[in-house]
Protein backbone atom coordinates (compact mmCIF):
# COMPACT_ATOMS: atom_id res chain seq x y z
CA UNK A 1 0.00 0.00 0.00
CA UNK A 2 2.89 2.49 0.84
CA UNK A 3 4.25 1.72 -2.66
CA UNK A 4 1.37 2.87 -4.41
CA UNK A 5 1.01 5.78 -2.42
CA UNK A 6 4.82 6.76 -3.43
CA UNK A 7 4.57 5.69 -6.61
CA UNK A 8 1.12 7.85 -7.29
CA UNK A 9 2.97 10.93 -5.12
CA UNK A 10 5.84 10.71 -7.44
CA UNK A 11 3.50 10.76 -10.63
CA UNK A 12 2.06 14.22 -9.42
CA UNK A 13 5.02 15.49 -8.47
CA UNK A 14 6.84 14.58 -12.02
CA UNK A 15 3.94 16.21 -13.41
CA UNK A 16 3.91 19.24 -11.75
CA UNK A 17 8.13 19.64 -12.31
CA UNK A 18 7.07 19.41 -16.14
CA UNK A 19 4.58 22.25 -15.65
CA UNK A 20 7.01 24.02 -14.16
CA UNK A 21 9.35 23.50 -16.92
CA UNK A 22 7.24 23.93 -19.80
CA UNK A 23 6.05 27.89 -17.93
CA UNK A 24 9.89 28.78 -17.31
CA UNK A 25 10.73 28.22 -20.97
CA UNK A 26 7.93 30.15 -21.76
CA UNK A 27 8.46 32.99 -19.44
CA UNK A 28 12.16 33.32 -20.35
CA UNK A 29 11.05 33.61 -23.96
CA UNK A 30 8.82 36.58 -23.66
CA UNK A 31 11.51 38.39 -21.18
CA UNK A 32 14.09 38.13 -24.08
CA UNK A 33 11.51 39.65 -26.08
CA UNK A 34 10.21 42.29 -23.87
CA UNK A 35 13.74 43.44 -23.44
CA UNK A 36 14.50 43.81 -26.90
CA UNK A 37 11.37 45.19 -27.71
CA UNK A 38 12.20 48.52 -24.76
CA UNK A 39 15.79 48.66 -25.99
CA UNK A 40 14.16 49.44 -29.35
CA UNK A 41 11.88 51.66 -27.59
CA UNK A 42 14.74 53.35 -26.05
CA UNK A 43 17.00 53.52 -29.82
CA UNK A 44 13.60 55.02 -31.46
CA UNK A 45 14.14 57.15 -28.39
CA UNK A 46 17.15 58.57 -28.43
CA UNK A 47 17.24 58.61 -32.49
CA UNK A 48 14.24 61.99 -31.92
CA UNK A 49 17.34 63.71 -29.92
CA UNK A 50 18.35 66.41 -31.78
CA UNK A 51 22.08 65.68 -33.88
CA UNK A 52 21.39 61.97 -33.78
CA UNK A 53 20.12 60.34 -36.40
CA UNK A 54 19.50 56.20 -36.44
CA UNK A 55 18.95 54.83 -39.41
CA UNK A 56 15.82 52.70 -39.37
CA UNK A 57 16.85 50.39 -42.30
CA UNK A 58 20.32 49.27 -40.66
CA UNK A 59 18.39 48.81 -37.16
CA UNK A 60 15.73 46.44 -38.57
CA UNK A 61 18.28 44.51 -40.66
CA UNK A 62 20.93 44.00 -37.52
CA UNK A 63 20.93 41.06 -34.98
CA UNK A 64 18.18 42.45 -31.96
CA UNK A 65 20.80 40.93 -29.62
CA UNK A 66 23.56 42.96 -30.32
CA UNK A 67 20.87 46.24 -28.56
CA UNK A 68 20.31 44.40 -25.25
CA UNK A 69 23.24 45.21 -22.83
CA UNK A 70 24.14 41.61 -21.67
CA UNK A 71 23.29 38.79 -24.09
CA UNK A 72 20.48 35.79 -23.08
CA UNK A 73 23.26 33.00 -21.35
CA UNK A 74 21.41 30.93 -23.55
CA UNK A 75 22.20 32.83 -26.81
CA UNK A 76 24.55 30.84 -29.49
CA UNK A 77 25.27 33.48 -32.10
CA UNK A 78 25.26 34.29 -35.48
CA UNK A 79 24.83 31.89 -37.62
CA UNK A 80 24.25 31.60 -41.81
CA UNK A 81 21.12 28.91 -42.98
CA UNK A 82 22.02 26.98 -39.45
CA UNK A 83 20.41 23.19 -39.35
CA UNK A 84 18.19 23.88 -36.86
CA UNK A 85 18.57 19.65 -35.78
CA UNK A 86 22.68 20.08 -34.94
CA UNK A 87 21.71 23.19 -32.61
CA UNK A 88 20.57 22.46 -29.33
CA UNK A 89 16.86 23.09 -28.14
CA UNK A 90 16.38 25.71 -25.38
CA UNK A 91 18.84 28.08 -27.23
CA UNK A 92 18.40 31.60 -29.43
CA UNK A 93 20.48 32.28 -32.65
CA UNK A 94 20.30 35.21 -35.12
CA UNK A 95 19.94 33.79 -38.93
CA UNK A 96 22.27 36.06 -40.80
CA UNK A 97 20.20 34.78 -44.08
CA UNK A 98 16.82 35.76 -42.99
CA UNK A 99 17.85 38.33 -40.41
CA UNK A 100 15.25 36.80 -37.91
CA UNK A 101 15.83 36.05 -34.13
CA UNK A 102 15.36 32.36 -33.61
CA UNK A 103 14.13 30.09 -30.30
CA UNK A 104 15.21 26.24 -30.41
CA UNK A 105 11.75 24.98 -28.83
CA UNK A 106 12.63 22.52 -25.53
CA UNK A 107 8.69 21.91 -25.07
CA UNK A 108 6.41 22.39 -27.98
CA UNK A 109 3.48 22.19 -24.83
CA UNK A 110 4.76 25.29 -23.53
CA UNK A 111 3.58 27.43 -26.43
CA UNK A 112 0.39 25.99 -27.31
CA UNK A 113 1.41 23.00 -29.30
CA UNK A 114 3.80 24.64 -31.36
CA UNK A 115 3.29 23.11 -35.60
CA UNK A 116 7.40 23.66 -35.44
CA UNK A 117 10.06 23.71 -33.32
CA UNK A 118 11.29 26.90 -33.41
CA UNK A 119 9.91 30.66 -32.66
CA UNK A 120 11.04 33.12 -35.60
CA UNK A 121 11.09 36.94 -34.22
CA UNK A 122 11.81 40.13 -36.79
CA UNK A 123 12.64 43.43 -36.42
CA UNK A 124 10.17 45.18 -38.84
CA UNK A 125 10.12 48.53 -40.41
CA UNK A 126 7.28 50.25 -40.12
CA UNK A 127 6.43 53.17 -42.50
CA UNK A 128 2.97 55.23 -41.87
CA UNK A 129 1.79 56.78 -45.23
CA UNK A 130 2.99 60.48 -45.85
CA UNK A 131 1.11 61.43 -48.75
CA UNK A 132 -1.76 62.00 -47.12
CA UNK A 133 -1.84 65.68 -45.26
CA UNK A 134 1.30 65.88 -44.69
CA UNK A 135 2.96 69.62 -44.24
CA UNK A 136 6.13 70.17 -46.09
CA UNK A 137 9.07 69.73 -43.82
CA UNK A 138 7.59 68.02 -41.65
CA UNK A 139 9.29 64.40 -40.41
CA UNK A 140 8.46 60.59 -41.98
CA UNK A 141 6.35 58.54 -39.70
CA UNK A 142 8.78 55.48 -39.44
CA UNK A 143 9.53 53.19 -36.91
CA UNK A 144 10.34 49.64 -36.16
CA UNK A 145 8.95 46.60 -34.47
CA UNK A 146 9.99 43.72 -32.76
CA UNK A 147 7.45 40.61 -33.72
CA UNK A 148 6.77 37.12 -34.08
CA UNK A 149 7.00 35.60 -37.37
CA UNK A 150 5.52 32.61 -39.43
CA UNK A 151 6.94 30.60 -42.30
Amino acid sequence: MAVAILAILAGVLLERVAFYQEQAELVAVQEVASNIRAALDVELTQAQLPGRAVDLGVLAAQNPIALLDRKPANYLGEYFSPDNNELPPGNWYFDRHDKTLIYLLNNRESFGNAPAKLLKFKVKLLRLPTKVAKPSGASENAGVTFEQVND
